[in-house]
């Protein structure tokens, strides 16, 4: 079987990722090698056993989204309802990529609580959730929105943003039509506007 003569860990996180989330945990490392075009052995020698494989490609990578680093760029420039509304689509992609990650990862972790990824003291959703809070107290110090809790506000944002994807691959999967994403978000800035606007 042909194979670059250097590939990257990354290429096989991928390829395992596909494999993973198309087949599940029973899925074989022989599975992933050959989605990857590599040898099997060449999995081995980065990751000791499958379930560490499993755990490195479960893994979604949350810690510095680009919706949340929008916002905060945007901050005191131009029209919110704007930004939010950038802000949100970039958002519900990330949530399309990372919310099936979770799931497997949830449904597959080594008896504690939670995924490794949200056992760590400060797991990359409350600091997120905490960086939306700032930008969004930033904004109401400049007074181009109402004061109101910050953390409430950045709660209301993300959490809607991330149910929606959740409904989305509910209702997908059970042949159900889903609310297009832009009438979502227009609507969802229209309600948090109409209660926040300064």
């Amino acid at each position: 079987m042909p194979r670059p003569s250097t590939i990257k860990d990354e290429q096989i996180l991928d390829a395992a990722r596909a494999v993973f989330l198309e087949k599940g945990i029973s899925a074989t490392t022989a599975q992933v090698a050959r989605k990857a075009k590599i040898a099997e052995g060449s999995i081995f020698n980065r990751f000791p056993t499958k379930r560490e494989l499993f755990q490195a490609a479960m893994q979604p990578q949350m810690d510095d989204p680009d919706f949340i680093r929008l916002l905060e760029r945007r901050v005191g420039r131009g029209d919110l309802r704007r930004t939010w509304r950038d802000a949100g689509a970039e958002a519900i992609d990330f949530f399309r990529r990372v919310m099936p990650l979770m799931m497997m990862s949830w449904s597959n972790r080594d008896g504690g609580p939670f995924p490794k990824v949200l056992s760590t003291p400060d797991p990359p959703p409350l600091k997120g959730l905490r960086r939306v809070a700032a930008v969004l107290d930033k904004e109401m110090r400049a007074r181009r929105l109402k004061r109101r809790d910050p953390q409430v506000l950045a709660r209301v944002f993300v959490g809607s943003l991330q149910n929606y994807v959740f409904f989305e691959l509910l209702m997908k999967a059970n042949g159900l039509d889903v609310i297009p994403t832009d009438r979502y978000l227009l609507e969802l800035i229209d309600l948090l506007w109409n209660g926040a606007a300064p």
